[in-house]
């Protein structure tokens, strides 16, 4: 794996939210809510090239990352956002429903929704004797639902071929993680159920591309869940394109912390510098191009609806 392969991925992750959030307002005709992903595109960057064509990928309704890592296409995600016909779900469900069935990749807006239904596709999976394997996403407050000890104790006694990936970014909307639980150690959550912990520790999208390829080898061959914990921080407010922070100034130490070791800033000092304005220019004119296309584009007719 090159710095270069990651840094277009991260690259095009990251445009495609400055150049959507940036269109929002101005606009207003993308009509629905839709939770950014700026700041979080790292871990979704590196199993970019980690997933397979028959795994599932099941994620959080911050979800845009982890659809164009599994290879879904950027052009039906922005025509799903402007509700039009061609877009990944024909316009009907937005952003916080954001799916692919051609590439096994589903998001949701029940909480902890999709963290659930990784048991069937895993079951699935295993029962069928097929090749891929699930991912499931989930952030910090997911985890306080209930559903995850049932859904953790069955992958368990299952063993069943899940790989829990939980971004912890600190945050429940404006309320920090120590506010909300007494104890939030995530690594005796998972053991307690007999299912593996990692905690990825490091920024460098390279080792963690490494690490996280190590550890969806073993559950391959050996049919086992495991649960994986990555500490980020998004740039963006919880939902829609206002920036709370600003106004509510409730992650300002936080935020600082986490822009000081951006993962894309690594990735870019191993990388020349004309190549990495060659491909931010590609990027961009892809993305403003494709939401030029979506305004042009027909809605599903409501009887086909």
């Amino acid at each position: 794996m090159t710095p270069l392969k990651l840094f277009k991925i991260f690259d095009l992750i990251r445009t495609s939210q400055l150049k959507l959030i940036e269109k929002y307002h101005p606009e207003d005709l993308m009509r629905c809510p839709i939770h950014f992903c700026l700041g979080q595109e790292a871990l979704a960057s590196a199993l970019h090239f980690i997933f397979k064509k028959d795994d599932f990928v099941l994620s959080h309704h911050r979800s845009h990352a982890y659809y164009l890592a599994k290879n879904c296409p950027l052009d039906k995600m922005i025509y799903e956002f402007y509700g039009r016909a061609e877009g990944s779900s024909s316009g009907l469900t937005g952003s916080q429903e954001l799916s692919y069935a051609y590439n096994n990749f589903h998001s949701g807006t029940i909480l902890s929704g999709m963290f659930a239904i990784s048991l069937g596709t895993a079951y699935a999976q295993k029962y069928l004797g097929k090749k891929g394997i699930t991912f499931t996403v989930i952030g910090d407050v997911g985890m306080e639902e209930g559903i995850c000890y049932e859904t953790l104790n069955l992958a368990s006694y299952h063993s069943l071929p899940i790989v829990f990936i939980c971004e912890n970014n600190k945050y429940s909307v404006h309320t920090r993680i120590s506010e909300r639980v007494k104890k939030n150690n995530f690594k005796q959550k998972a053991n307690s159920f007999g299912v593996d912990y990692v905690k990825l520790k490091t920024t460098n999208i390279l080792q963690m591309y490494q690490q996280v390829n190590k550890l969806t080898d073993k559950i391959r061959k050996k049919n086992a869940p495991i649960f994986i914990e990555f500490e980020t921080m998004r740039y963006c407010g919880h939902v829609g394109p206002e920036n709370d922070d600003e106004k509510f100034k409730y992650r300002i130490k936080d935020l600082a912390e986490w822009k000081n070791k951006d993962p894309i800033k690594l990735l870019e000092k191993k990388i020349n510098i004309s190549k990495i304005n060659k491909i931010r220019s590609e990027n961009e004119k892809l993305v403003e191009k494709i939401i030029n296309d979506a305004k042009s584009k027909k809605f599903l007719d409501f009887n086909e609806s």
